[in-house]
């Protein structure tokens, strides 16, 4: 899948020290491929090992430093500014290329910005979360996108909630009363929920997948025009306002 992805022309690739042999298997299929002209995007846990974490992770992807370098999930008081103060150094030492953040709520995210010199935020950003997006987009920093289709609840294969089976049937999200509007307009068409990702303009947007077959929807990209994109993003904004919680996942977080 990787090489597939790679001879699609992607170049930018994310993992995370959680991730488990993820960052090997990016090495071995770039080897194999005999190449060495993608980005890494890196996570670590803001923990009192990420230093440690982050020597492991350049030995599994073979280099001798991260492109861009994340603490995955914010934690909170003292120990968020010792992570991000250890992140500045790692950049200082010449063992990531940029840094920032991922997964931080608004306030937070301006908080962290105003102290560290971050230059990267991954965050999840699709028509079912977009909570914070219009104040991110004022801020300087680059927006990394992830989970376009919602860890696919917007496949395009659900018609209503009760469609959806296990846990995601319960994110908070689906309580939303234009949630069943949502994937009625994009039954069928995942391929619109994201453009319209494609279409707010993120510095990247990732996708994950798990066959080669599904990269295909990559092929069926197309540019919204402007009365489509701006009824989605009427109602992925009538969603966000309705939904309380800092994340997508329902996590809390606070400065």
């Amino acid at each position: 899948m990787i090489k597939s992805a790679y001879r699609a022309g992607i170049r930018i690739f994310d993992t995370a020290y959680s991730y488990g042999d993820a960052s090997s298997l990016l090495r071995a299929a770039m080897r194999e491929l005999g190449k060495d002209d993608i980005c890494i995007i890196d996570k670590v846990m803001p923990v009192p090992t990420l230093r440690k974490k982050v020597e492991a992770e350049l030995k599994r992807v073979g280099s001798d430093y991260i492109d861009i370098l994340l603490l995955h999930w914010p934690c909170e008081g003292e120990s968020l500014s010792r992570a991000l103060e250890e992140l500045v150094h790692l950049k200082k030492e010449g063992k990531a290329k940029h840094i920032g953040v991922s997964n931080f709520p608004t306030q937070l995210l301006k908080w962290s910005i105003s102290r560290f010199p971050l230059e990267y935020h991954e965050r999840p950003l699709s028509l079912l979360w977009s909570k914070g997006w219009e104040d991110e987009k004022t801020m300087e920093i680059k927006t990394i996108a992830y989970s376009p289709l919602s860890a696919g609840l917007l496949s395009g294969k659900y018609l209503q909630r009760d469609d959806i089976d296990g846990e995601r049937r319960d994110l908070p999200v689906t309580s939303s009363r234009v949630f069943p509007q949502i994937l009625e307009t994009i039954h069928g068409k995942p391929e619109k929920a994201l453009s319209w990702v494609y279409s707010q303009h993120p510095w990247c947007v990732v996708s994950g997948f798990s066959s080669i077959s599904q990269m295909a929807i990559l092929d069926s990209l197309k540019e919204l025009d402007e009365s489509e994109e701006r009824w989605l993003s009427e109602l992925s904004g009538t969603l966000a306002k309705e939904i309380e919680y800092d994340n997508f996942f329902a996590h809390r977080w606070h400065p």
